[in-house]
């Protein structure tokens, strides 16, 4: 399991399967609470993918994700 270098986010596990399906995507998780595909190439409003939640992530987290994706993404 190979992390994401680009960026980091306090109190969230981000990483990525080097040989993973497509379309191309990394993982967030907040222990315990929910895990999240990011779909890094699609448009902010086409990007998280639920993997499961017990909680939702806050709408914070969710922007944060989308905008330093969008920024790191190239």
């Amino acid at each position: 399991m190979a992390r994401v270098a680009a960026f980091e986010i306090d109190g969230l596990k981000l990483w990525f399967w080097s040989d993973d399906h497509d379309p191309p995507h990394f993982h967030a998780k907040r222990a315990g609470e929910w895990e999240i595909k990011v779909h890094f190439l699609n448009d902010a409003s086409e990007m998280i993918e639920a993997e499961w939640t017990v909680k939702k992530p806050s709408g914070r987290q969710l922007k944060e994700l989308k905008t330093l994706a969008e920024t790191h993404r190239a």
